[in-house]
């Protein structure tokens, strides 16, 4: 059985509240989450090479321990600076259930991306769980 993508809750930078896996597209996402400010870098890299391949992927950056969405409405008001208005959707603040990533996952915050391949309900077929983005790990993720 694969792992299973635990009950996350977020927010995306135009305003729309969402849960996940329920909310998850049909065709299933690669998920790309970053934990800190300084895995931005890394969480760009990815997804300018998923963009690149036309593979549908929906940017999590996530807080560490549960929050409310407000404690976070600080942060989406720098990223909407910064991220065009077209791809507001595609990036959703996790504010609750960034610590049963870490659990689920074994995954440990630091400066790199972390990325699920998953289904509509949340089952999880890819992972890429530690180092800098490299063509050498895309194709491991992609497989």
């Amino acid at each position: 059985m694969p792992d299973q993508l635990p009950s996350l809750e977020g927010t995306t930078l135009s305003g729309r509240a969402l849960c996940f896996p329920r909310d998850l597209p049909a065709a299933g996402v690669v998920l790309v989450i970053g934990f800190t400010h300084g895995a931005r870098h890394d969480v760009g890299a990815w997804k300018a090479a998923l963009a690149g391949r036309g593979i549908a992927f929906l940017s999590l950056p996530t807080a560490e321990r549960d929050t409310a969405p407000e404690s976070m409405a600080g942060v989406a008001e720098a990223m909407r600076a910064h991220v065009p208005s077209g791809a507001w959707d595609q990036v959703v603040q996790v504010h609750r259930g960034g610590e049963a990533l870490k659990k689920v996952f074994g995954w440990q915050v630091d400066v790199f991306a972390k990325l699920l391949r998953v289904t509509r309900e949340g089952d999880v077929l890819a992972r890429h769980d530690e180092g800098s983005f490299s063509e050498d790990a895309l194709a491991a993720f992609l497989g």
